[in-house]
């Protein structure tokens, strides 16, 4: 075995042709076929950012969206509330106003009533002592004349 410089060289010679005319020839179709690919793995990347950052905005809006129907809910009730306490109170308002009325007529009537009540009196008390006066001038009253007489007036009074 014999170690020829020449042919050692025409090796080389070989493998410089060789790796100049593959790259020649196929050097630019893979570096496109690479760049290609590199470029459709960046715009899945970048597509994907995309959606994740529209999908992390849907998501705040949708809370933002539940957190305005939570306050918006909390309000109805509390308006309801509101609304439930003030019907509340105006009932109890009517009611109490009523009840004054009421009383007020109540009294009136008592009043009246007391009132026509003291009139007769008055007047059942003038007649009696009318009576009694055309009784005295008709003839002498005696001390149990006048007994009887205010006896009988009591008893028509109470």
């Amino acid at each position: 075995m014999d170690i020829d410089i020449i042919e050692i060289l025409l090796y080389i010679a070989n493998v410089v042709i060789l790796f100049f005319f593959l790259r020649w020839l196929l050097y630019k179709p893979i570096t496109k076929f690479l760049n290609n690919r590199t470029d459709s793995i960046q715009r899945q990347v970048d597509e994907a950012a995309k959606k994740h950052t529209e999908a992390e905005q849907l998501k705040a809006k949708y809370d933002e969206m539940m957190s305005s129907a939570q306050d918006l809910a909390a309000q109805i009730i509390n308006k309801g509330k509101d609304v439930a306490d003030e019907q509340a109170r105006q009932i109890v308002e009517d009611a109490e106003e009523k009840a004054k009325e009421l009383r007020a007529r109540t009294q009136k009537h008592i009043s009246e009533q007391k009132r026509q009540a003291v009139l007769d009196m008055r007047q059942d008390v003038t007649r009696i002592a009318i009576q009694i006066a055309e009784k005295v001038l008709e003839r002498e009253v005696s001390y149990d004349d006048n007994k009887k007489i205010i006896d009988k007036f009591f008893e028509k009074v109470g």
